[in-house]
């Protein structure tokens, strides 16, 4: 099991007073002095992610962008996940298979 996040929000980022995880608004930027090394070097690749987007998606809102993960992240692709369905799926059914004989 993977190890619970320290905080909701990303990096540079800080949690609102008085606003419910994941709504609208729960997280907030970091002032300028309070951002670590790490946290800094994060900013930046988003911003080029960010950039990198829009300059692929001319006249559209930087706000559609939102379906992007982290900077840094490779989504596995459909195949990949299938596959893995496919193959937890044989694994159970033969399990179930050797139970019964």
């Amino acid at each position: 099991m993977a190890a619970k996040k320290e905080t909701r929000c990303w990096p540079g980022y800080e949690p609102v007073k008085g606003k419910p995880e994941h709504s609208q608004g729960s997280c907030s930027p970091k002032a300028e002095s309070k951002t670590t090394p790490a946290e800094k070097k994060f900013r930046a690749k988003r911003r080029r992610q960010l950039d990198k987007w829009e300059a692929e998606h001319p006249g559209t809102r930087r706000s559609a962008a939102q379906h992007l993960g982290a900077p840094g992240t490779k989504k596995k692709s459909a195949k990949t996940r299938n596959a893995a369905a496919t193959k937890k799926r044989t694994a159970r059914a033969s399990a179930r298979g050797k139970k019964a004989g």
